[in-house]
């Protein structure tokens, strides 16, 4: 028999983007719950905004399943004798272990007989235990902070105000937090903030809906898209094409900010037009959550906002115009505020960034930019870029931060980069030197768009080697879920960099000459930044689809130049997929073996091979096919022709079978030992440039 699961959290108002992400953590836990509860289930989905966390489960099992525990006892003649009766210490051990003479089976292994024993416990009533499963459940949240309140130590995102728990018409009744479970929950907290008391899931959501909430976020965003396009609609009836700016993040941040929404258009002010987009558009987003309307034709801004209420029609006038009014005054203050920064040079800004400390040990952020000039320089010149192009990484390092000083900054910090361009530009700055002041922050996030210019990409990735650098040195690394200074992304973002410009360059190279400016020394440090690199390259592998085994056979050999990685990658995984392959890595793998053997025997190989010294033809054979074909394979290797290069490389594998068939490498004869160690070397190093094979598993 099954029944509907139904779990309500009310909260106060969680962060919004925060939510969608504990919703998909509720659903996994539970999923897990299930399972090693032995709880059978159809299918567990998760509902919710800021105010209450859905969890709604559709045919639960009423009961566990029984579960069946197996033990292995004592040997047979402890616990019975030659007639198959009960010994004084067998029944002394049916006692203790509370079981029947027939309970007990007879086993047989290479030891000998064994007692073995299956106990059968019975599943519990699921409405007896939920109690503790929701507990657990509820408690296994995580949240970048949580809140304590009351007497308790209970800790959660935000406090637990109710519960609601069904399990179809029966209440599951418990406590948390000092908050009992029942079967009440609450309408919108606005139009109907009355409790209401549900009978079963089945009208829960009905019941929601009648009381002004849409618990269903995907629901809701539609409603919200809806509601735009309506808007979109009136603007084009007027004359105007109009559009609404794309914002994800946004959309996703009111979708679970509000239950029941309600979009209105409002329209402020036309001489707030002149100021520049991103600070037009910051001051709708960030202070109202507000979206932008934009001319289709010319990408500008219009006159025009789109707000969302939490509620429904009524009274929207006055709504619209208390929103009118405030943007008014806020898009004031940024005018003065643009104003104001505009008064000082950008340049002369820069000295003031003495006053800002990045952290204790990393110095103020006139040290990074110092730190950032000189990295800059060294990483153009090792690109070998022209001297206009140097001068202009060089430019646009001394400026990047300056912008950090202004007074729009300090309000909008996110338009930081943003306004160093407009500032550089108002300044009379070289319009590359600007445009790499906007671009060093870039990508911001995963997927972001990436530096378009030469002097951008390259101080984008100097910032983001110098933060890292920086920040492992001072033991400021990510632990967790826990990255408060954004690590991640910062390597993620080195590593799209270095992949978009194609660029031949050393993560050692770029993290060793950034030490030396930092003038530290912490091997520590080094190999723990290297790993978390390691680990970011090892993702991107897999996104390419490539296999576990074969990304752990590429990395083994180095990730210092992500580009070459990626071509060796790509090729492993290429050939992979050939009929010979097996037989293939089967012959590669046994002559890499040989070769590790003889390292850790601390044998020294020569890297000639002495041809006089060749005995048995199928030596001979095998070093005169690798005379033949070593030039070329070397010129496919160093052209990183790694598909090329391996099928080349590869014909030798029945020859190299043939060659451990008859000839025996570690001979009594030291020197034709040393001679077959050389010539597998020799061949090896074909295959040692593209992975290491032997993390390969076939059979």
């Amino acid at each position: 028999m099954h029944k509907t699961l139904l779990l309500e959290i009310g909260v106060e108002e969680l962060p919004p983007l925060l939510v969608k992400g504990i919703l998909t953590e509720l659903k996994e836990n539970a999923k897990k719950l299930f399972i090693s509860s032995r709880l059978d289930y159809e299918r567990v989905l998760t509902f919710g905004s800021s105010r209450r966390l859905i969890l709604w489960v559709e045919k639960l099992a009423v009961q566990q399943k029984d579960k069946m525990d197996e033990e292995i006892g004592p040997p047979k003649n402890v616990v019975l004798d030659k007639n198959n009766n009960l010994t004084p210490k067998g029944e002394k051990y049916i006692k203790a272990k509370g079981i029947k003479e027939e309970d007990i089976e007879i086993k047989k292994s290479e030891k000998g007989e064994y007692i073995y024993i299956k106990r059968r416990t019975k599943g519990k009533r699921t409405l007896n235990i939920l109690p503790s499963l929701f507990i657990g459940l509820i408690s296994s949240l995580r949240f970048p902070r949580t809140m304590r309140w009351g007497k308790g130590n209970f800790c959660f995102g935000r406090p637990i105000r109710s519960i609601l728990a069904l399990l179809g018409e029966d209440a599951v009744q418990f406590e948390i937090a000092g908050v009992i479970s029942g079967r009440k929950t609450y309408g919108h907290r606005y139009l109907s903030p009355s409790l209401l008391s549900i009978e079963s899931p089945e009208k829960y959501f009905s019941l929601l809906r009648e009381n002004w909430v849409i618990a269903d976020p995907e629901e809701r965003e539609s409603f919200i898209l809806r509601q735009i396009n309506e808007v979109v609609s009136s603007l084009k009836e007027r004359g105007y094409q109009a559009v609404i700016l794309k914002d994800k993040e946004l959309l996703e941040e009111i979708t679970y900010l509000v239950e029941y929404p309600t979009l209105f258009l409002g329209e402020f002010n036309h001489q707030f037009l002149h100021l520049p987009s991103p600070v037009l558009r910051a001051c709708l987003r960030d202070y109202q959550k507000h979206f932008s309307v934009i001319d289709k034709k010319s990408n500008t801004s219009m006159p025009y906002f789109l707000g969302v209420r939490e509620g429904d029609g009524r009274y929207l006038k006055g709504v619209i115009e208390g929103n009118q009014r405030v943007l008014n005054a806020r898009l004031t203050d940024a005018k003065f505020f643009l104003e104001e920064d505009k008064k000082i040079p950008l340049r002369e800004k820069v000295g003031f960034l003495k006053e800002i400390v990045v952290h204790k040990k990393l110095g103020s952020y006139y040290d990074k930019t110092l730190r950032l000039t000189r990295l800059g320089e060294k990483v153009a010149s090792f690109l070998k870029k022209d001297e206009n192009v140097k001068k202009r990484v060089k430019e646009a390092a001394y400026l990047c931060k300056a912008d950090l000083l202004t007074q729009i900054v300090k309000e909008f910090p996110n338009l930081q980069g943003v306004m160093g361009k407009e500032y550089a530009l108002y300044s009379g700055e070289d319009p590359l030197v600007a445009e790499a002041i906007f671009e060093h922050r870039l990508p911001h996030v995963s997927g972001d768009s990436l530096p378009q210019t030469e002097e951008g990409a390259i101080l984008a990735l100097v910032d983001k080697i110098d933060t890292l650098v920086g920040s492992f040195w001072a033991g400021l690394i990510p632990s967790g879920s826990e990255d408060p200074w954004g690590l991640r992304r910062e390597a993620q973002g080195v590593i799209d960099i270095i992949i978009d410009r194609g660029w031949k360059i050393s993560l050692d190279y770029l993290i060793n000459e950034c030490r030396k400016i930092y003038k530290i020394d912490n091997e520590t440090a080094d190999s723990s930044l290297k790993e978390f690199f390691k680990v970011r390259v090892a993702s991107l592998l897999r996104d390419r689809g490539i296999g576990t085994n074969q990304i752990k056979a590429v990395l083994k050999i180095g990730f210092d130049d992500i580009n070459d990685t990626i071509k060796r990658g790509e090729a492993l995984y290429e050939v992979s997929q050939e009929k010979r392959f097996k037989e293939e890595v089967i012959a590669i793998v046994r002559l890499l073996n040989i070769l590790k053997q003889a390292k850790q025997w601390k044998i020294n190989i020569p890297e000639n091979t002495q041809e006089n010294l060749l005995i048995a033809e199928e030596e001979k054979k095998l070093y005169y096919l690798w005379r033949k074909i070593a030039k070329e394979v070397k010129e496919l290797l160093n052209e990183q022709e790694y598909i090329k290069a391996y099928k080349r490389a590869s014909t030798l594998e029945g020859d190299i079978h043939n060659f451990f068939e008859r000839v025996l490498v570690m001979d009594e004869n030291p020197n034709l030992r040393i001679n077959r160690l050389s010539l597998l070397n020799n061949v090896g190093k074909f295959f040692n440039y593209i992975a290491d094979f032997t993390e390969l598993q076939v059979k």
